[in-house]
């Protein structure tokens, strides 16, 4: 075989590599999360003997992100009303604008905005307290003190978003319903008592129990990727800013695809 002939063959092959690269880094990455799941669950049992870290993260996490919760919250529900108005106008009557409203925000748009927004705010801050840690190689000296990471660090950040995640996404729904009202009233002409009735018919408990399943499955996905992301973060402030970004990213890509998901399992 020529040198030129082993050239167009390298060039066909090329790009078969590149997609083999992909698929093995992708398992590897799966199997990584996969492991730090299942090392953190092992420490479940050691619960009870940390409540000050795991009382930490959930200030951290859940008090401290309400004002920005609030605010996004309010203007979600706004938003779903005026849309639902402005599809419905003239169409239905207006107790339709707050079913309409009321699903959406109980279904979709509370536990997945909730979701997305906590991910760019602590998740982003879980990778880079990680990484800070990592670069200053405080994680190797838990090794060296002979105490656990997963114990130590991953367990009180998972409770903290296992449980705070859901108690928020009740939270928003409750607000944005209250924006949605506030929009009714003050700028649509919708009395109280029908955006009331609008949200009571049709309702179905599923409805909300819904939304509050997703918000679980989504803080434990917000929890691994920052975790892995902080831990395997790459030396450098650099480092650090590539794996808060790469969290943000993979965290709103992985809610989407666990939206759907969960959508098809439980609707369909």
């Amino acid at each position: 075989m020529t040198m030129v002939e082993e050239r167009i063959l390298l060039t066909l092959v090329k790009p078969f590599f590149w997609i083999g690269d992909i698929i093995v880094t992708g398992i590897s990455n799966i199997g990584e999360v996969v492991c730090i799941l299942l090392n953190t669950l092992k420490q479940l049992r050691y619960i009870h003997k940390n409540p000050d870290l795991i009382v930490k993260q959930m200030i951290s996490i859940g008090v401290s992100s309400l004002p920005l919760l609030f605010v996004t919250s309010i203007f979600t529900g706004m938003v779903a009303t005026v849309q639902a108005e402005f599809e419905f106008h003239n169409l239905v009557a207006d107790k339709f604008v707050g079913t309409a409203a009321c699903k959406m925000i109980l279904i979709e748009l509370g536990p997945l905005l909730t979701a997305i927004v906590l991910s760019g705010r602590v998740g982003s801050a879980v990778a880079a307290e990680l990484g800070s840690m990592k670069e200053k190689e405080e994680l190797a000296a838990y090794t060296v003190l002979g105490l656990e990471p997963y114990r130590y660090l991953a367990l009180p950040r998972f409770v903290a978003f296992f449980t705070m995640i859901p108690c928020l996404t009740i939270i928003s729904n409750a607000l944005a319903i209250i924006g949605g009202w506030i929009v009714c009233v003050l700028g649509l002409d919708i009395t109280t008592y029908t955006y009331v009735t609008g949200m009571q018919y049709l309702f179905d408990p599923m409805d909300l129990w819904s939304g509050v399943l997703k918000s679980f499955v989504f803080g434990t996905l917000i929890f691994l990727l920052g975790y892995y992301h902080g831990v395997n973060a790459k030396a450098g402030a650099r480092g650090v800013g590539i794996a808060t970004m790469s969290v943000v990213v993979s965290s709103c890509l992985m809610i989407l695809i666990a939206d759907f998901v969960l959508d098809a399992i439980l609707f369909f």
